[in-house]
């Protein structure tokens, strides 16, 4: 009786887990193309470290989707340590822009694209 239930358990499990996977399968995908990505980074009008990234068509990387990374170093404190901060844009596809921008008395220590 017990190897009965065990196999009967295990077997759910795999029928539950196929169908889990077949659902990620079957939603839309963003059509995966050749691009070149690169990451642009300025200040608003406040001051405030912005940047945003963007591809083109034409590169040699296959591109889904696409988002900036950026680094803002922020001074805190009597002794000013300084801490710095990443943030990350939302992921978005070739043809839109991804914009991050860090938050008032940061100052920019770098800016990236991540790709997948």
């Amino acid at each position: 009786m017990r190897w009965g239930k065990k196999f009967a358990v295990g077997t759910l499990a795999v029928v539950m887990g196929a169908g889990g996977t077949g659902l990620f399968v079957a939603a839309p995908a963003q059509a995966v193309g050749k691009y070149s990505c690169k990451a642009y980074a300025s200040l608003d009008k406040l001051g405030r470290p912005t940047a945003y990234s963007a591809c083109k068509s034409g590169g040699t990387k296959a591109v889904g989707t696409h988002r900036v990374q950026i680094k803002c170093d922020q001074v805190q404190g009597a002794r000013e340590q300084v801490v710095t901060h990443t943030l990350y844009g939302p992921w978005v596809g070739p043809g839109k822009k991804s914009t991050v921008r860090c938050g008032t008395k940061n100052f920019l220590r770098g800016f990236s694209v991540q790709t997948r």
